[in-house]
């Protein structure tokens, strides 16, 4: 059995409340009591972050060591009935003390009552650039006829962009300064297009690899709230420290490979085969977290036995041009529409980048966690299973896959929004059981005894 560490984080939708404490909380699963834990427990430091309404009207800044006292605080400022902290890039709730500690000093938050419409950074900025950039009228299209006039809707982006060549003639004068300003990386060659950007982020080519990351942390974030929040996980022991075991070792998994930081970072040297092909095309015709060294261990790891190399490249050209991979239903990486865009190039294609989806071919929450959730299930209750592929008895549950189809390019397709179709999908996800003989389970096992010998490392040092 492994030894498991406290789960870490947790947004990507509204958070529901942590059920820990109906268990006793982390100190009573260990059999620590909480006065020990308080007496051996020294609080976190004070940090300032900032906060502000929906509307931006007002902006505070504030100091807190805990989630409770920052929302104290805010409600001397914004007297809001039952008061909720969001973070202004996503509009996530933040309702779990341990991923608060995890943020950043200076994060935004907006304050807000349960049932308000955040208005995100993007949404924030988007809507002044909209009001004054032509090349913004697309935009336009997308927001205000998407939802009641869809099929207007994809006739007017179909003539958007048949107008393209148009636009591009006009272009051709500026293309140039364009192009030399596409090809600047750094904050002080460019500033103007880090604006709003974290300072930590000296490189245009980092802060496109952090906003590759933070889809992943999304990703992990739903994928663990709805595995802690169903029935299964709360009633059943063995079962919850499945389902613990399958996060840690997604945790792991994640740090092997960056968080898939490589899918937005131009610079990256190994590229998806999509690029070729459009190249091809246009010749003819773009918790705690685990400490540094441990960190640097794993993705040696994963990187010495290519674990996750197939799907370890980055979607963009060295330029910075992306290519929409087209509809899940469509055959291969191909859209029909030509969709592509250079966030590398302007503030306003940064910002435009952000409705370009990662598209889960086989569904998330209709079809991976489900499946997950059930192979869970037939584990606990059914042990004596065996295998398909050996006919051995199962022990775990297809960690490996489960992993590709969540956060790998194996199972995401990058779409611009035109091409993300949101209707029900009959494919179904490939997890299963495994046996101590499969493979994958091998290679998973592999992987988090490497974890377990650094810490012997660390406790004997």
């Amino acid at each position: 059995m492994l030894n498991f560490f406290k789960d870490v984080m947790a947004p990507t939708t509204r958070s529901v409340k942590s059920e820990d404490n109906k268990d006793g909380g982390v100190c009573g699963k260990l059999g620590i009591s909480e006065n020990c834990a308080k007496q051996t427990t020294a609080p976190p430091p004070i940090k300032g972050y900032k906060i502000t309404d929906n509307e931006r009207s007002k902006k505070y800044g504030i100091g807190a060591n805990s989630l409770q006292m920052l929302k104290d605080k805010a409600k001397l400022k914004f007297p809001i009935k039952d008061l909720r902290l969001y973070i202004s890039t996503d509009g996530f709730e933040v309702s779990d003390d341990d991923y608060f500690q995890t943020l950043a000093p200076q994060t935004l938050f907006i304050v807000a009552g349960p049932d308000e419409i955040i208005t995100t950074d993007a949404d924030f900025e988007f809507e002044k650039l909209r009001q004054n950039s032509p090349l913004l009228r697309v935009a336009d299209i997308i927001y205000e006829f998407i939802e009641q006039n869809p099929e207007q809707f994809r006739k007017m982006i179909t003539d958007y962009e048949n107008r393209k060549i148009c636009r591009q003639q006009a272009l051709d004068s500026n293309k140039q300064a364009y192009e030399s300003k596409t090809e600047l990386s750094l904050r002080t060659q460019h500033s103007e297009w880090f604006e709003g950007q974290e300072e930590r982020c000296h490189s245009k080519e980092e802060a496109m690899a952090r906003r590759a990351q933070d889809r992943m942390r999304s990703y992990y974030y739903k994928t663990k709230e709805e595995l802690t929040r169903n029935k299964l996980y709360r009633q059943n022991l063995k079962a919850r420290h499945t389902i613990d075991a399958v996060l840690e070792q997604f945790r792991y998994l994640l740090i092997g490979c960056d968080y898939f930081s490589m899918l937005f970072d131009r610079k990256c040297p190994k590229k998806h085969a999509i690029l070729q092909q459009q190249l091809d095309d246009e010749t003819d015709a773009s918790a705690m977290l685990p400490n540094k060294r441990l960190r640097q261990v794993i993705k040696e790891y994963t990187t010495r036995h290519k674990i996750l190399d197939e799907w370890s490249v980055s979607l963009c050209t060295e330029l910075g041009d992306f290519y929409c991979q087209g509809s899940y239903s469509d055959n291969g990486n191909c859209c029909a529409l030509k969709h592509t865009i250079n966030p590398y190039a302007s503030r306003e294609n940064l910002i435009l980048f952000q409705v370009w989806n990662l598209d889960h071919q086989i569904e998330l929450s209709r079809s991976i966690l489900p499946a997950l959730i059930e192979n869970v299930r037939e584990l606990v209750e059914h042990p004596q299973r065996k295998c398909t592929l050996h006919n051995k008895r199962v022990i775990d549950i297809s960690v490996l896959e489960y992993f590709l189809e969540i956060f790998s390019l194996k199972n995401l397709k990058l779409v611009h929004i035109v091409c993300h179709d949101k209707t029900q999908r009959a494919n179904k996800s490939n997890g299963r059981l495994v046996c101590v003989q499969c493979h994958e389970y091998k290679i998973v096992q592999e992987l988090m005894g490497v974890r377990n010998q650094e810490d012997e490392v660390d406790a004997t040092s």
